[in-house]
This record gives C-alpha cells, sequence and structure tokens, in this order.
C-alpha cells in the first residue's frame, strides 16, 4: 500500500489527537508569559483554514476540464499575495510592491521555465501547483529577507554612503557592499539546509515521496531538483530586489531619499 494509509474520517481523528501538542505549546507559552500565545493560535488557525481552502479547491480543479484557467488564477493569486506579504518588510519604502512583486516574479518565472523546458515539472495540475507553490513561497521569503536586511544595512550605513557620494564615488559603488550583504543574509539559511540534507533532517519533497511508495533514489533525485529550483530562483529573486532597491534609495540628484 501506497500514501498515508488512512481514511479522511480516520485522518480527522488523528489530526485531533496530535492537537495535543499545540495546547501543549500554547499553555508553555502562556506560563513563561512570552507573549505570543495569541498569535501563534491566530496563525494556527488562519494557516489551517487556508490550506483546508485549498484543499478544497485543489478536489475541484483535478477533476475541472477547465483546470488549465483555473491554474492562472491561483498563480496570479501567488504572485499578489506574495508581493503584498514581502513588501511589508520593506518598512518605510513607498510602493514597495513595484520592488518586491517583479523581485518574486524574476526568480520564480525563471525556474518554472526551465523546469517545463527540461521535463523535471510535467504540465498537469498535480505537479504545477505543488511545484509553482514551492518556487512562489521559496521567492518571496528570500525577497523578504533580501529588502529588510538591505534597508537596515542602508540606514546603519547611511554616513559612509553619504561620504561616499561626497568623494565623488558613483551611487552604485556606494550601495555595492550593503546589496552584497543582503543577499547573503537572504540565501545563507537556504545554504544551510543544503550543507545538513540528509543529516539533521529529510526534506519535504522527499519525505512525500517515500511515503506515497516511491522508489528512495528516485524521491532524493526529484528532492534535488526542488533544491535547484529553491536556491536557483532565490538568487535570482535576491539579486533583482537588490537592483530595484538600489535604483529607489537615491533621488534623481544621486542622493539618498528623504524616506530613509
Amino acid at each position: 500500500m501506497s500514501g498515508i494509509p488512512y481514511t479522511a474520517e480516520e485522518a480527522l481523528l488523528r489530526m485531533a489527537l496530535v492537537a495535543i501538542l499545540i495546547v501543549i505549546a500554547a499553555l508553555l507559552l502562556r506560563l513563561r508569559r512570552v507573549g505570543i500565545e495569541k498569535e501563534y493560535l491566530y496563525a494556527l488557525l488562519k494557516g489551517g483554514a487556508q490550506i483546508f481552502a485549498l484543499a478544497i479547491f485543489l478536489t475541484y480543479l483535478f477533476s475541472s476540464p477547465i483546470w488549465y484557467l483555473l491554474i492562472w488564477i491561483l498563480l496570479l493569486a501567488m504572485i499578489i499575495v506574495g508581493g503584498r506579504t514581502s513588501a511589508r518588510r520593506a518598512s518605510g519604502l513607498p510602493r514597495a510592491e513595484s520592488v518586491t512583486t517583479p523581485s518574486i516574479l524574476a526568480g520564480a518565472v525563471t525556474v518554472i521555465t526551465i523546469l517545463v523546458l527540461s521535463g523535471a515539472m510535467p504540465l498537469t495540475p498535480q505537479f504545477i501547483i505543488p511545484l509553482s507553490g514551492m518556487v512562489f513561497g521559496n521567492s518571496m521569503t528570500i525577497c523578504s529577507l533580501t529588502v529588510e536586511r538591505f534597508l537596515r544595512e542602508v540606514r546603519l550605513g547611511r554616513e559612509r554612503i553619504e561620504a561616499a557620494l561626497c568623494l565623488g564615488i558613483p551611487s552604485a559603488m556606494a550601495m555595492e557592499e550593503f546589496g552584497k550583504e543582503a543577499v547573503k543574509a537572504a540565501i545563507i539559511p537556504t545554504l544551510d539546509r543544503l550543507k545538513t540534507l540528509g543529516l539533521i533532517f529529510i526534506p519535504g519533497a522527499m519525505t512525500g515521496l517515500i511515503m506515497a511508495g516511491t522508489d528512495p533514489i528516485v524521491a532524493a533525485e526529484y528532492q534535488m531538483i526542488v533544491y535547484f529550483m529553491i536556491t536557483g530562483g532565490g538568487v535570482i529573486t535576491s539579486l533583482t530586489a537588490v537592483y530595484l532597491m538600489r535604483k529607489r534609495v537615491f533621488t534623481e540628484a544621486e542622493q539618498l531619499a528623504e524616506w530613509l
């Protein structure tokens, strides 16, 4: 037998039993007065509602004769939500979506195009939706980390940047080190996961494939495809975000913008 060896009704019961972990965690947060127990429970409830809504949508989509149109709607929603969510990290940046959304698109579209052309992503909803979700989700996270770190570095190094500009150094060169730091800060968590791949944890795609009865070697090969797309798309997203941010932090007169 492949896959999870119980029905949807049995899975619901098991989910309710495992939810004891949530109660324990919330009580510990409350007892230690950490102050995030309400946010913790809210995030779990919201995430749970969203994932079940997605499951209902996918159940309909997989059997729909117009699934290709529904996928475009879902991908558009991913783009909009991803850009807006990431823009919240760009504190003070006017029209932040004009930076975050193109950056996420740059990484995600490049990855999806290569996946399709290579045949690694068959053009069926069962593959398009999960892989696209991974790509857009990772690009959103990388973009958030990049813009947040970049703005922080610029604000902390404002005096250094202005001194460099006074010496006649072009704005692109004055900002170069800050951009590098932002990219490194965004990519390092992914690199750390790669270094411990298969030692500390078995990643999600490989776990799911093995649980579904796939040969472990094939599962490992597909997991590496997933990490190729995550790391490649992440780098493209991060570099694009830095490039667009550099243009936004300076005025036409090559001065730091007042909103900083």
